[in-house]
């Protein structure tokens, strides 16, 4: 029944989309605009991957990683502009985007009772506050009676080469081009996991930003919201 009426809340604004479509970057200068908090539900997903490599919890062991994101405790907070992401009491920001978290965060997060239990902490957080959140099913399937939902997306070309500069600056050897095979491959997964598939949710704004910047993209969100 909780699940429902948060379901409906209207202070929830929706950007779902697919990897390095501008979400976290747009997402958290529209909340700041807004004056609403931001969550990016990836974070929580990674964060529990932290804590499931932490404590040595085997892939092959569904029912130890729920109970893992079902003792999850996310906090976020704000400090000199940038967002502070804690799990447990621990700041996990500079680990979430670790490669050993993004190598096993989508056979992770396809797990329905994994979906569930996240699904719990994302209706805490947003329980007493007006909020920003993006992902890949929330506007389809966490709020789907949001007033406003947007699907950002961009050519998967333009979205690897934003991911390969990211990348190429903690590690020199990456190569763009197994960069966009990895992308290419992490499209097909959320697109056809049975679970939750990648979607544009019904009545979304579909925003195609390869060639728009962040604050370029939050405008266009803005005209939207205040129309």
């Amino acid at each position: 029944m909780v699940c429902g009426k948060l379901g409906n809340v209207e202070n929830v604004v929706t950007i779902d989309g697919p990897t390095s479509s501008g979400k976290n970057s747009v997402g958290f200068l529209l909340s700041q605009k807004l004056g609403f908090q931001y969550i990016d539900s990836g974070s929580i997903y990674r964060a529990g991957c932290i804590f499931i490599l932490k404590n040595n919890v085997a892939l092959d062991d569904p029912a130890g990683m729920v109970e893992v994101y079902k003792n999850l405790r996310i906090g976020i907070k704000v400090v000199d502009q940038q967002q502070r992401f804690f799990a447990n009491g621990e700041d996990v920001t500079a680990h979430l985007h670790d490669p050993e978290v993004t190598k096993i965060v989508p056979a992770v997060s396809a797990i329905k009772e994994v979906r569930e239990a996240t699904k719990v902490i994302q209706y805490k957080l947003v329980s007493s506050n007006s909020t920003v959140m993006t992902g890949r099913d929330i506007g389809s399937e966490i709020f789907p009676s949001a007033k406003h939902k947007f699907y950002l997306t961009a050519t998967v070309e333009t979205r690897a080469k934003r991911r390969f500069k990211q990348l190429v600056k903690k590690d020199p050897s990456v190569k763009y081009e197994d960069v966009l095979a990895a992308m290419e491959e992490r499209d097909k997964q959320d697109e056809t996991r049975e679970v939750s598939p990648l979607r544009i949710p019904e009545g979304a704004v579909e925003i195609d930003n390869s060639n728009l910047n962040v604050e370029q993209t939050v405008e266009e969100m803005l005209r939207h919201i205040h129309a």
